[in-house]
């Protein structure tokens, strides 16, 4: 059995390589301080004259002026491993013991590793103690580069305190002193926003919506790889569109779940160009994670993340709007995308309209394809879905989605339980 110093082991030494990494890859907190002003330490001691004796911190991020010698502001972190909410006096014990070290020239940070209850934030704001919580699964959100992204409060809320709502777990999320963070670099720099090195762009905000894509503009970028690696019939070569792609395409036989306990399906790393798909036990649904996945890669989406992986629940996003929430239209572009390249619009059309006449499937008034609870209808329609599902390598419920989105589909049936699903 692992101990509860193990754990916060564990997570200490995720979370201090994972800044390290955001260092070393020039993302931590280079809108306030560039990466020579700033030492990372793991374990690091301080003396207390109270204690007499040197008091050791997990992580701590030590911020320098430029050609000084000492740091302006340390960061101190303390990572608890906890299932559930922190206890009170752990946060109020941290928030004593850096202020007996440090005085006034630190800021003391809880790291954990899943939500809390929603009471740890009133304790966080009257101590000002920061919260963080890293997921080493999590999705990881671009601020600091190309512009930003803007991600609402109420999705980085939801990361840390428990909420009724159901979100995509982010890699680092933090809270502090009422506000919510999504980046590392800018939770530090807000910390200390009066030692701003470049101060061209001081006070503006730099947030921008994720911009809508018409289904038009998808399908045509869709086209040009298509027609990249002379694609004419049948299913479409994803390891060839990768190798054209010059991404890095990796299958794995690993098991990997969220923290919601949801099993991923595949992942992504922006920096890297690197695709990395766990085994589904079918293939066809594995070829549509590949293709999402590329989807990101082709639709610019390294501008917003810089890593994401995908769970089930993230390929039934087939709806967007102008209002819709912007890590939703990230994954909705990715799936439309995903659609077109492994049913290419023309060839989709070609083989369903030759499968219709093979099945005799007919437009009687009632629609291009039309299904009820009729044996005979729902029997020629199945036979359509499994004829294009052995033809394109692609699951029946993709086909079923796209058939939707194409207007092609009447579906008149009153009981769901026989719906296809792969």
């Amino acid at each position: 059995m692992v101990s509860t110093i193990e754990k916060g082991d564990e997570l200490e030494d995720r979370f201090h390589q994972y800044l390290l990494d955001q260092q070393n890859s020039g993302e931590l907190v280079y809108g306030a301080y560039p990466p020579e002003l700033c030492k990372i330490y793991r374990k690091r001691r301080y003396y207390c004259k109270e204690r007499e004796g040197y008091v050791t911190f997990d992580v701590v991020v030590e911020l320098y002026r430029q050609g000084g010698t000492s740091p302006h502001l340390c960061v101190v972190f303390e990572c608890k491993n906890y299932k559930g909410a922190i206890p009170e006096n752990e946060i109020t014990d941290f928030s004593d013991k850096v202020g007996r070290i440090f005085k006034h020239a630190a800021k003391g940070v809880v790291v954990v590793s899943t939500r809390l209850q929603s009471g740890a934030e009133r304790i966080a704001q009257k101590r000002k103690i920061g919260i963080v919580k890293y997921n080493e699964q999590g999705v990881e959100i671009v601020a600091e580069r190309k512009g930003g992204i803007h991600i609402e409060r109420r999705y980085v809320e939801t990361q840390i305190f428990r909420k009724k709502n159901s979100v995509k777990p982010l890699k680092f999320s933090a809270f502090y002193d009422g506000n919510y963070y999504a980046s590392v670099g800018k939770f530090l720099s807000n910390l200390d926003p009066s030692q701003i090195i470049d101060r061209k762009d001081a006070g503006k905000k730099n947030e921008i919506s994720i911009p809508y894509i018409t289904d038009d503009a998808i399908k045509d970028s869709t086209q040009k790889i298509l027609g990249e690696i002379t694609y004419e019939s049948g299913p479409v070569e994803l390891n060839k569109v990768c190798a054209i792609l010059n991404l890095n395409l990796r299958i794995s036989d690993a098991v990997e779940y969220d923290e919601k306990g949801e099993y991923i399906l595949g992942s992504a790393n922006f920096d890297r160009k690197s695709i990395q798909v766990y085994s589904h036990n079918d293939s066809n649904r594995e070829r549509f994670t590949i293709a999402h996945e590329v989807g990101h890669f082709c639709l610019n989406h390294d501008q917003y993340l810089r890593s994401e992986f995908i769970v089930e629940r993230d390929l039934t996003v087939c709806d967007e709007t102008e209002e819709s929430f912007n890590y939703e239209r990230l994954e909705h572009q990715a799936n439309l995308f995903a659609s077109y390249l492994v049913l290419p619009e023309e060839a989709f059309l070609r083989k369903t309209a030759e499968f219709r006449m093979l099945f005799g499937i007919e437009d009687r008034g009632h629609g291009y394809i039309y299904v009820d609870n009729q044996p005979c209808n729902y029997e020629s329609y199945n036979l359509l879905l499994q004829g294009l599902s052995s033809y394109f390598e692609v699951s029946k419920q993709a086909i079923e989605i796209r058939f939707k989105k194409n207007g092609m589909l009447s579906d008149q049936r009153r009981l769901k339980t026989n719906r296809p699903r792969h």
